[in-house]
């Protein structure tokens, strides 16, 4: 049954969907609040566009092809897109994070170790593989691009912002261009304003029809660098990996140890000769034996936004109390508990019995004016049968809570001493036992040793159930690559004996054909291409030309490990011909003298 929002709510609010609730921060294109969503009950972080972005050429339609494609992307470290449009002027709206971004950290004068650098460099790099892999490019990556939820896992915001604003900054310019304090007080726990780094020109050019899924693999590059100068940033306060002593060449930042070399080869002065999002997060992996385990990041949790019932308290340092389940405890029952149950009375009437047993709980009953009384703890059954007694209509909401059994009432909306009126409805939430171990927190498994990864499932409540080997083009032979679960399994039982992916090394690659140029040099490329080393060999051939290729051996459509060496055969044209036998009376005189003879 769909939520109605009721009309004074809906008048007041933004697009008729989202209360605004606190003003978060501000940008040169955009203002971010956290707002409520009317319709679905929860928090949202509401990102609203100056209006006039809507009369760039072109936005309308790079605006909903970008946000169309980042609504789709379903990776755990990119910010979802909940929701967007253009009325009354362009919005995107998102999930609500309370961790706060790597630009509000760095301002507060914090800079994070090389650990803890490389844990969020890792997570983006992983984050980046995926949106790069969907063809696309963020090209705006700042400090205030990453956001940190509670548990301080980080995530990329703003993704398709650059392009569908089309702001024209050579992407040289977004190596510097970083976050104006006097604007940007950081966008809060929430999206950046002012994407920077995208060429519309190039991209339109390149893709007539909008760009919204067509970018260059320079452009991709450019994401890699940008992550690369954000690590530094965090580290040194930065944007540069050597600082200039006054000698003839710039010195290395040595408090960036040993991300120094990686970050290096990820800012490449030629594009093409950068990292990869997948070469850069291997990279990562690599380095992180030589770097102590991180400590966590100083991040503060958002304050309460004010509520209907006034502002919270001044050192309120707690996220919001969620009316009703979250987003994310909604999402952890599973399909076979029914979400939202409507009692008919005739079941109602059944229950009294039971309901009269809980004893001095239902004093409240004989009281004059009907108020919820306090339920947590009792049993649902009991909470339906008071329900009924004063003509309200139960509706049960099941839901997952910490230290709690299953069958137990977490509580009520209205909450417990709230007066209801003869006829209304009272939610009654009841628990399914313990939370469900969200997959987006053994994230952290990625890289690590069997070993290490049991250990971290026991301390998350789950046992090893064994493990599945599939071939990673990135993580070691025998590091974990994550869990082998069923597709659409975000959330696990606890107890439960899950199996680890286990990297068995690079798939084979098969030998690629050989090129139709027949150029020695063109099929060395298509063998480099491949992940194959290439040796020329020479051949005679009475039917492929001199200095044309004959073939590969392995021949093509061969299955060989990566990095195997395939000759590359190149004709040196036909067999010549035999030399000629000298005449009968040359050969004798060439026949050497006997020994006899010189006697």
């Amino acid at each position: 049954m769909a939520t109605v929002i009721a009309s004074q709510d809906a008048s007041r609010a933004f697009g008729g969907r989202y209360r605004l609730l606190e003003f978060v921060g501000e940008g040169s294109n955009a203002r971010v609040y956290v707002a409520e969503d009317l319709a679905l009950r929860r928090r949202v972080a509401l990102k609203i566009l100056r209006a006039d972005a809507a009369e760039r050429a072109g936005f309308a339609e790079r605006f909903a092809d970008e946000m169309r494609a980042t609504a789709a992307l379903s990776h755990p470290r990119v910010l979802p897109v909940y929701d967007w449009g253009l009325e009354p002027q362009p919005y995107a709206v998102t999930e609500y994070l309370t961790g706060g971004s790597l630009a509000a950290v760095l301002r507060e004068g914090y800079r994070l170790t090389p650990s803890q650098a490389l844990m969020v460099g890792l997570e983006a790099a992983r984050a980046l593989v995926n949106v790069h892999r969907d063809g696309r490019a963020h090209l705006g990556l700042t400090p205030a691009s990453i956001l940190f939820d509670s548990s301080s896992r980080p995530y990329i915001s703003d993704l398709g912002l650059a392009v569908a604003l089309g702001e024209e900054q050579p992407a040289s310019a977004a190596h510097h261009s970083g976050d104006d304090p006097a604007v940007a007080r950081d966008a809060g726990p929430q999206l950046r304003d002012g994407p920077e780094g995208a060429d519309p020109a190039s991209r339109d050019a390149a893709d007539p029809g909008g760009g919204a899924l067509s970018h260059s693999r320079i452009e991709q590059a450019q994401d890699v660098h940008d992550l690369a100068l954000v690590l530094c940033e965090a580290v040194t306060g930065a944007r540069e990996l050597t600082v200039d002593v006054g000698g003839s060449d710039p010195i290395p930042i040595t408090a960036l140890g040993p991300l120094q070399a990686v970050l290096e080869r990820a800012i490449a002065a030629d594009p093409i000769g950068r990292l990869t999002a997948s070469e850069l997060a291997s990279e990562l992996l690599r380095v992180a034996s030589l770097l102590p385990r991180p400590d966590p990041l100083p991040l503060a949790v958002a304050k309460a936004p004010p509520s209907d019932e006034g502002p919270p308290p001044a050192d309120s340092t707690e996220a919001f109390e969620q009316v009703g389940p979250t987003v994310s405890e909604r999402s952890a029952i599973p399909h076979d508990d029914v979400l939202r149950r409507r009692w008919p009375g005739l079941a109602l009437a059944t229950m009294l019995v039971a309901g009269a047993a809980a004893g001095g709980v239902w004093v409240w009953l004989g009281e004059s004016d009907p108020t919820v009384p306090e339920l947590a703890g009792h049993t649902g059954e009991a909470a339906v049968s008071a329900a009924a007694d004063m003509g309200w209509e139960a509706n049960e909401i099941l839901v997952r809570a910490a230290g709690t059994e299953r069958g137990e009432i977490v509580g009520t909306e209205p909450a417990a001493g709230a007066t209801l009126a003869e006829g209304a409805t009272l939610d009654v939430f009841v628990s399914l036992g313990e939370p469900l171990v969200p997959l987006a927190d053994l994230d952290g498994l990625y890289g690590m040793t069997v070993n290490d990864a049991a250990a971290e499932l026991d301390a998350a409540g789950l046992g090893l159930g064994g493990t599945t080997p599939v071939h990673d083009e990135v993580v070691p032979s025998g590091n974990v690559v994550g869990l082998d679960v069923a597709e659409g399994v975000y959330e696990l039982e606890p107890g439960r004996e899950v199996k680890l992916l286990v990297s068995d090394g690079p798939a084979d690659r098969t030998v690629p054909a050989v090129p139709e140029s027949l150029e020695p040099g063109d099929a060395a490329d298509a063998l480099d291409d491949t992940g194959l080393a290439p040796r020329v060999v020479l051949e005679f051939s009475d039917d492929v030309a001199e200095g044309s290729v004959i073939g590969f051996r392995p021949a093509s459509g061969s299955a060989v490990p990566i990095g195997s060496t395939v000759r590359v055969l190149v004709s040196l044209g036909p067999v010549p011909p035999p030399e000629p036998e000298p005449p009968a009376d040359e050969a004798e005189d060439l026949e050497p003298e006997s020994e006899d003879s010189d006697s």
